[in-house]
């Protein structure tokens, strides 16, 4: 039986495991059989970029090898554009749109972790410094540092990248010290104008000539507070300009790598969880309904009961409780602990929804049936009934609440 998923569910996953910009250049011994030839090893190649684009690097050498009948059996369509033709030869532009629970079910029987959590950008703050005598920049037209990224290619991958506008409202309200210092909550602050929770300070630094060294680079992920530090050596008849680029781009791809190893799915770990959703409206449960189910993680969601200003759900979910924080951060949703009860809060909204859950005078609808069905995700082991909450979360019986 099909599963059944909703319109933001498709979405999301559209964009997941949608390619494109695959280029074809295919011959043959007519037009017809170049076209043939193109569109079949494009859709293999797309396969392989989206394989790359789910998978750690780390296991991507265990990535399976399928026939090129298998890989397009995972395909659920495509389209083709700038078509150009002459004899024997085909040229295009391809986007494969693959089948997620094919895709899914191939890397998990082939015992490949993977990951397909979609991060809110990160920033990348490019700091300088050309020796270890001369002063770190960021703002400054003498920083090939900054040039480099902006030559990276934009990756259809899990993390979105954005970089300073540079403008004078990055002048004025990120600081060289700031940075240096790794001062949380002033970058967090710089950080929101760009819609993101997460930084990267990349700082690069020259070692030795070109050609006799390298750049070195360290990360340090603001988040997680992690560090890491890379060498790219420069290689034969490299500029100075290619060699800060080459490293922008292996710094980007650790980057990449390292969110994907933070929230790789794990099919032998789940659970299952209840928690409350302060509501205003009927519109407020909609909202959180529709971020839940963008989010990867999450096999599925049953709404437990419902009043007027708060709804009671179980989630059922692959991974650990931080795992599903940081998936949920990635939907504006926060999922935090408070007064004895899990509370998904929607960050985003307008208006913020502040409650403190104890006795209430309202009393829930009776529980709404799930008309979900089951995804390809592992089940919880036990389906049992979500743990009771402390006693007048639900109720409106004097009487019933302990004082």
């Amino acid at each position: 039986m099909p599963i059944l998923l909703s319109a933001s569910v498709a979405g999301a996953q559209s964009q997941v495991f949608t390619v494109s910009g695959v280029a074809i250049d295919a011959r043959g011994g007519t037009t017809n059989e170049a076209r043939a030839n193109g569109l079949q090893s494009g859709q293999i190649r797309a396969l392989d970029r989206l394989f790359r684009r789910l998978v750690p690097n780390a296991y991507q050498a265990d990535l399976p090898d399928l026939s090129g009948r298998d890989a397009i059996d995972l395909v659920r369509d495509f389209s083709v554009s700038n078509e150009r033709t002459t004899s024997g030869r085909y040229l295009a532009d391809l986007t494969v749109r693959f089948r997620p629970d094919s895709v899914r079910s191939t890397l998990r029987f082939a015992g490949v972790p993977f990951a397909e959590t979609i991060s809110k950008p990160v920033v990348i703050i490019p700091v300088y410094q050309e020796s270890i005598v001369s002063d770190s920049v960021i703002w400054s037209d003498s920083n090939p540092w900054m040039n480099a990224w902006g030559q990276v290619p934009q990756a259809m991958g899990l993390v979105p990248r954005q970089l300073p506008f540079g403008d004078l409202e990055d002048l004025s309200t990120l600081r060289i010290e700031d940075a240096l210092a790794r001062d949380q909550g002033r970058l967090q602050s710089w950080a929101s104008r760009y819609g993101a929770d997460d930084v990267v300070i990349a700082t690069a630094s020259l070692l030795g000539s070109l050609g006799a060294e390298s750049v070195r680079v360290t990360l340090y992920f603001t988040r997680t507070g992690a560090e890491q530090q890379l060498d790219v050596p420069a290689s034969g008849g490299q500029t100075w300009s290619e060699l800060f680029v080459a490293a922008a781009a292996k710094s980007w791809a650790v980057i990449e790598d390292e969110w994907k190893k933070e929230n790789m799915l794990q099919f032998g770990v789940n659970g299952q969880i209840t928690a409350l959703v302060p509501l205003n409206a009927l519109e407020d449960w909609l909202t959180v309904r529709s971020r839940l189910e963008r989010v990867p993680l999450i096999d599925r969601h049953e709404l437990q009961a419902i009043t007027r200003d708060r709804a009671q759900v179980t989630l059922y979910y692959l991974g650990n409780e931080d795992q599903l924080k940081l998936a949920m951060a990635q939907s504006d949703l926060g999922f935090v602990w408070q007064d004895e009860a899990w509370v998904i809060e929607d960050r985003a909204s307008s208006s913020d929804i502040v409650q403190t859950f104890g006795a209430e005078d309202s009393t829930p609808s009776m529980p709404v049936p799930s008309s979900s069905p089951s995804s390809v995700f592992m089940q919880p082991v036990e389906q049992t009934p979500p743990a009771a909450y402390p006693s007048g979360l639900f109720s409106n019986s004097a009487s019933e609440r302990r004082p």
